[in-house]
């Protein structure tokens, strides 16, 4: 069982790409604009599978030899770089991991990060969600004016069809353990309705959790997670407004 009384901060991971087709080569696969990334900006983003689902997230700064580094959750560290390294052989950039430069960089604890309204993609949950269920649009990680880039075409079809069925929301749960990410959520007659994106502890037996739930189900009043009793839910409203289907 996870401290009650701790607000716990994960570890981060940094990966650098370096060489003179590393913008090129992400611009192609990722969701955000590339070419916004300069010296004095950061661009959030996610690489996706061909299906639209998130592999891994980023935020996109610059170093002074305009080396682009991409900061993402410690546990999705090696799978991020695997399928980098998978698409990036015809390109001029060298991957690596250079999280040991990086290790008294100051960084949000997971319950500040969760009221952000933004949640982690870790290895449990790595090809689980597309963009929008993570509300991706909201938070500004998707350009949708950019050309292709790998699973583009599910994350437009869901942004401009509005086939987004499954939205994540701000919950505030009475628990004596702290939920996964990636478990299942059921309703009060053992349906499946969703999964947890993160959890935090807020206070002792109170815990904070962004939940990727059905549109459906999406005002429940009890729920389910993995083994735990079923609890009542309070609603939190999240910090920005969620993009209104066409």
């Amino acid at each position: 069982m996870t401290e009650q009384n701790q607000n716990t901060t994960d570890q981060r991971a940094y990966i650098q790409l370096a060489g003179p087709d590393s913008r090129k080569f992400l611009q192609g696969q990722v969701t955000c604009d590339m070419e916004t990334l300069t010296g004095d900006a950061t661009v959030n983003g996610a690489h996706c599978t061909p299906k639209g689902r998130i592999i891994f997230l980023f935020s996109a700064s610059c170093d002074p030899q305009d080396n682009i580094i991409l900061e993402t959750h410690h546990s999705v560290k090696e799978i991020a770089m695997a399928n980098l390294k998978k698409y990036a052989v015809f390109f001029k950039t060298e991957i690596s991991d250079i999280s040991d430069q990086h290790k008294d960089i100051e960084i949000l604890s997971n319950l500040q990060r969760l009221r952000t309204g933004s949640a982690d993609v870790v290895a449990d949950t790595s090809d689980m969600f597309i963009p929008q269920m993570l509300n991706l649009d909201a938070l500004g990680y998707i350009s949708f004016k950019k050309g292709c880039y790998t699973g583009q075409e599910i994350v437009a079809r869901a942004h401009y069809r509005g086939a987004v069925k499954r939205r994540m929301h701000h919950l505030q749960l009475s628990l004596n353990e702290l939920p996964n990410a990636g478990d299942d959520i059921r309703n009060a007659e053992g349906k499946s309705i969703g999964n947890i994106a993160c959890a935090a502890w807020a206070a002792p037996s109170t815990v904070e959790v962004l939940a990727v739930l059905g549109d459906k189900y999406s005002d429940c009043n009890e729920i389910q997670i993995g083994e735990q009793p079923l609890t009542t839910v309070e609603h939190l409203p999240l910090p920005y407004e969620i993009p209104a289907s066409p």
